[in-house]
């Protein structure tokens, strides 16, 4: 008879219906894309096999994001818009504060300082909707954790001079603008991001590459270089179920990640990432630009995940590829049971004989409010290989 908690994984993983990746599948697509842009971009970076894509230079705080060690902190979940490429989950009540390393910013302090993050994202919602709450936080994370880059995301609509001038008095390194959600030339924001570059030293641009929104796109370059802009990030456009994004129009190609999470991409927009980057270089803009793909995303899910280890790795479990915790159970009956270390497996065989050894692997947590997902509960039959640990 297995043990209780044996019982409970066995439960979990023998019902949880985990799709196969198919992530091999985007492979030549990556390939061909990084080959096409070394030939029309001479001066591309294009590092970690393709995962990491730029012109120019990257902000500190992205440099943060594709490693990993980026927190994005929700201040409010409230937006004053509703912008249909949002991929913020719908489920996450309005009046939710956190991230992935807790709730206050004693507690997110704490856990950091437990880790190696570098960085760190204010974010919603519109935290301009909580501005004095978004202010307290500036000056807490200055004051507790002054070498770590910190920034801004808003729609820009409340940005105004008044807030701006004392969140770069505070410290602010960053402050980063959808203009998408505006229409890329609402003059109300371009006034407010014009504003911004006076008092905070980087000002980006950060929106979803759109195909249909192409023209204007690249019409509004120059513009945007003119009024500080320093950096422009653009997503490759993902149709995020939950979210608002996952009902809007346009062609998609569907995505499933090695957890099982399903979402698509739609299969052009990264081709007018590549697009802005040339007609940056070509006309000799002062702008960096970041290709922030998929393949991008994935990184920076793997390096959070490498990051949390210390919050949520228990001490017999193992990361393999920074994706999974594997570890070891020895039992003999309901009462008589015990987890241990992958690396303890033949030593335990040979000095529990009779026991029952069970392989267990879950998913990496994402937060420390997540537990992962078991996915592998398999009886051992003899000393496992190397590469089955």
């Amino acid at each position: 008879m297995l043990p209780a908690p044996l019982s409970a994984i066995y439960e979990q993983s023998n019902h949880l219906y985990r799709e196969p990746s198919n992530l091999d599948e985007f492979q030549s697509t990556w390939e061909e894309y990084c080959t096409e842009a070394r030939q029309q971009i001479p001066k591309i970076h294009i590092e970690a096999d393709g995962e990491i894509v730029y012109l120019g230079t990257l902000s500190p705080g992205c440099r943060a994001c594709k490693m990993g060690t980026w927190d994005c902190i929700f201040l409010t979940m409230r937006c004053n818009l509703n912008c249909e490429f949002c991929y913020s989950p719908q489920t996450i009540p309005e009046d939710y504060v956190g991230s992935a390393f807790g709730r206050t910013p004693e507690q997110i302090t704490a856990n950091h300082a437990r880790t190696h993050i570098t960085g760190i994202g204010l974010s919603g919602g519109e935290p301009f909707l909580e501005v004095e709450k978004l202010l307290e936080w500036v000056a807490w994370f200055k004051s507790h954790s002054a070498q770590t880059y910190l920034w801004v995301y808003t729609n820009g609509l409340l940005a105004d001079e008044k807030h701006v001038r004392r969140l770069g008095q505070l410290g602010l390194d960053e402050i980063r603008f959808n203009l998408a959600a505006t229409g890329y030339d609402h003059p109300t924001v371009l006034e407010n991001l014009s504003r911004a570059a006076r008092f905070i030293p980087n000002v980006t641009v950060e929106i979803p590459a759109i195909p249909r929104d192409a023209h204007k796109l690249l019409a509004c370059l120059i513009d945007w270089e003119t009024r500080g802009v320093r950096y422009l990030n653009l997503h490759e456009l993902m149709y995020e179920p939950g979210s608002n994004a996952a009902a809007m129009n346009g062609p998609r190609r569907p995505v499933v990640t090695p957890d099982g999470h399903r979402t698509a991409i739609h299969p052009e927009s990264r081709a007018l990432t590549m697009a802005v980057m040339r007609r940056v270089y070509d006309q000799g803009l002062r702008l960096s630009v970041n290709d922030c793909s998929l393949q991008s995303k994935l990184r920076q899910l793997r390096g959070r995940r490498r990051n949390l280890a210390p919050l949520v790795q228990a001490s017999y479990e193992r990361l393999v590829g920074d994706e999974v915790y594997v570890s070891y159970c020895a039992y003999r009956d309901a009462e008589d049971w015990f987890f241990f270390h992958p690396d303890s497996l033949r030593d335990m065989q040979q000095r529990h004989a009779g026991y029952c050894f069970i392989r267990l692997v879950r998913t990496a947590p994402l937060s420390i409010q997540d537990q992962g997902k078991w996915i592998v509960l398999e009886q051992v039959e003899s000393a496992a290989a190397p590469n089955q640990l």
